[in-house]
């Protein structure tokens, strides 16, 4: 991409220039860009008033934190020179122009054009247009972006609807090699079936996969699907970063080194290259959020009575950050959590199921507290935060009661200035206290954090060693420190007879429910744990962000998953420790959420106690039955959100 690109390009919607509904509704969408037609949706008796609603559009600025585009008629028609007159009344980004068939189109148009602030995309669609892609790429500075217009290119070339995308094949690559050589963006054509979000995905998928930067649509519902097979994953990040990293690093100890060996695998500069495209596909994305929100990071410390949050810069090795607002856990919250997620466990819904296995009363759900803890750390290591990277070692140290408080600190383990210049990788270990000073809770994590000044550089890194999983001893010591006696286990209240002994190491358990996530509930419960990040909480800001919207805070997915895998796993009453979790994509509010587990290792505890450990995926708007989950290159399945490596008590038989 050119470096006067200004925003991403992944979902380019088309908004007819005659239906007024649509252009109102246009400001209010997490779209990329706007095509305000004139030509093809919009009738010639109608073109006049299309004009001048586009005029009025542009200039009231609703939609400045778009890029807007208009698609004008072909220049050979009255129409079109008529379309070239709304320039000289209002200034969108650039101009879209049909029907070209060689680069004098091109420059014919850039005479006329009334600003050179203006660019030019231009339709490729037409037989002529890609026997010349190669003159027209390289015909004018002006010139920003090839869009496929799929639809003209099918039917001037009669092929069968059937067969268009297979057909269509040289015509995408003409057009990619061209637009690739002059650093020029590429979007994919529409999708026609707007009753088919399955097709529409594998198309998304299938655009991705031959390099283009995004894909036009003619949907608002097609706008989610888009923006996230176009976002790079967090997974994806991790991975290119690290790439381009360890070459840089290979580069300083020789400079002319052109093969190195990352995590087994053969890396060479072509590697590197597309690594390096993927980390500034995500710059361009995380850019506009940044550009488009309120600038407080630039008051000084100390100088505002509001908290703008650490960025990279604020945090040092071995810094001790006590969190404020301690937070009494009460039966009220148990009890809303419950109304959230539905979770069935015995343990935390019956004291009298509590009483009979040793306890004096029900504890806390256990994701209720380490979300309650984790929100603690919020205000101070997340504000500025992009990613939540991982989490690795969490043990739950002691159960929590209705009416204890909880607090937690942070020590800083490790920091790592990322390559792109604007980030950085902050570590830490946190643990959560009762109003006794005992450790309950007690992880790791890292977390991708922006940078105040992007020009600071030279910061030496450190990276602590992070265990990929707790010990067999430690899970044994956690497990025996809960002094449970399962001997008088209820089976028949905890609502399944299955035991330790019932399950074996490598089975997969489908959990088949299904909830989805609705907007109202993932806000409540993020507010329940005090978790003030501003990618969950802030539409004004996020609107504007990666996705058009507020994620959904990733403990909401672990609580859904956890509550879900209930319908398998009844009696994995009590989890005691988490190996390591990734957030493989992002949830929004309208996801279903689904669930399946498989047991990975079991130990024996006591005569009336086993332990095992499980790996539950997420799944989001897809059925479990075929496990989602990693391929033979460890790449996640786009419809896995969630992969949670964890312990779990069970009883044994009698």
């Amino acid at each position: 991409m050119r470096k006067d690109i200004r925003k991403p390009r992944r979902s380019v919607l088309y908004v007819p220039g005659s239906n007024q509904k649509a252009l109102k509704k246009s400001s209010s969408l997490d779209v990329d860009a706007l095509i305000y037609d004139l030509e093809d949706s919009v009738s010639l008796s109608a073109k006049n008033d299309a004009r001048n609603a586009i005029i009025e559009l542009v200039n009231s600025g609703v939609n400045k934190d778009k890029e807007q585009i208009v698609r004008i008629n072909s220049l050979d028609t009255e129409e079109g020179k008529k379309d070239l007159e709304i320039f000289k009344k209002c200034q969108p980004d650039a101009v879209l122009i049909p029907k070209i068939n060689d680069a004098k189109d091109i420059l014919n148009c850039e005479k006329d054009l009334p600003s050179k602030d203006i660019k030019i995309w231009v339709m490729m669609e037409t037989a002529l247009s890609i026997v010349n892609a190669y003159e027209i790429a390289k015909s004018s500075n002006l010139l920003k972006c090839f869009v496929m217009g799929t639809n003209d290119l099918s039917a001037e070339l009669g092929l069968d609807e059937d067969l268009k995308r297979t057909a269509l094949v040289t015509s995408f690559e003409k057009c990619m090699m061209a637009s690739k050589a002059f650093k020029l963006s590429i979007l994919d054509g529409v999708f026609n079936d707007i009753r088919d979000p399955s097709g529409f995905e594998e198309e998304c998928i299938y655009s991705h996969g031959l390099g283009f930067d995004g894909k036009t649509l003619i949907h608002p519902g097609q706008i989610q699907i888009c923006n996230k097979i176009f976002t790079p994953t967090i997974e994806q990040l991790e991975k290119a970063r690290k790439i381009v990293d360890a070459f840089n690093e290979a580069r300083e100890k020789d400079p002319n080194v052109g093969v190195i060996v990352v995590d087994g695998n053969q890396i060479e500069e072509l590697h590197v290259a597309h690594a390096q495209r993927i980390l500034d596909a995500e710059d361009l994305v995380v850019k506009v959020s940044e550009d488009n929100a309120e600038k407080v990071s630039d008051i000084p410390k100390g100088q505002s009575k509001f908290n703008v949050g650490n960025f990279f810069e604020d945090f040092y090795m071995d810094q001790i950050i006590e969190h404020a607002t301690p937070r009494t856990i009460t039966a009220g919250d148990s009890a809303l959590y419950t109304a959230l997620y539905g979770s069935r466990f015995a343990l935390h819904s019956s004291k009298e199921f509590a009483k009979n296995i040793n306890y004096h009363d029900s504890p806390v759900d256990d994701f209720l507290l380490f979300n309650v803890a984790f929100g603690k750390t919020v205000p101070d290591i997340s504000l500025n935060a992009i990613a939540n990277l991982g989490y690795s070692e969490c043990k739950f140290l002691k159960p929590a009661f209705p009416g204890d408080t909880i607090n937690s600190e942070s020590k800083v383990i490790g920091i790592k200035e990322n390559s792109n210049g604007e980030t950085g990788t902050v570590y830490v270990h946190s643990t959560g206290f009762n109003q006794r000073k005992e450790k309950v809770i007690d992880y790791k994590r890292w977390v991708m954090v922006r940078k105040k000044n992007q020009g600071l550089t030279g910061l030496n890194p450190t990276v602590p060693k992070i265990k990929t999983e707790l010990s067999n001893e430690e899970i044994k010591q956690i497990s025996l420190s809960y002094d449970f006696n399962c001997l008088n286990y209820d089976f028949a209240a905890a609502g399944s007879s299955l035991c330790y002994e019932d399950y074996d190491v490598d089975e997969k358990i489908n959990h088949i429910d299904g909830i989805t996530v609705e907007e109202s509930e993932h806000m409540l419960a993020t507010k329940l744990y005090q978790n003030n990040a501003k990618v969950h909480f802030n539409q004004f800001v996020e609107k504007n962000g990666r996705f058009g919207k507020r994620i959904v805070y990733g403990g909401h997915v672990i609580s859904l998953t956890r509550a879900i895998s209930f319908n398998g796993l009844s009696n994995a009453f009590k989890v005691i420790g988490i190996n390591g979790g990734t957030h493989a994509s992002p949830c929004f509010a309208g996801t279903t959420v689904f669930a399946w587990s498989q047991i990975i290792d079991k130990i024996e505890i006591s005569e009336s106690l086993g332990a095992m450990r499980i790996v539950t995926n997420g799944i989001g708007d897809a059925h479990p039955n075929q496990f989602q989950g990693k391929d033979e290159k460890g790449k996640f399945n786009q419809n896995v959100l969630l992969s949670l490596d964890y312990w779990v008590l069970i009883p044994r038989k009698k």
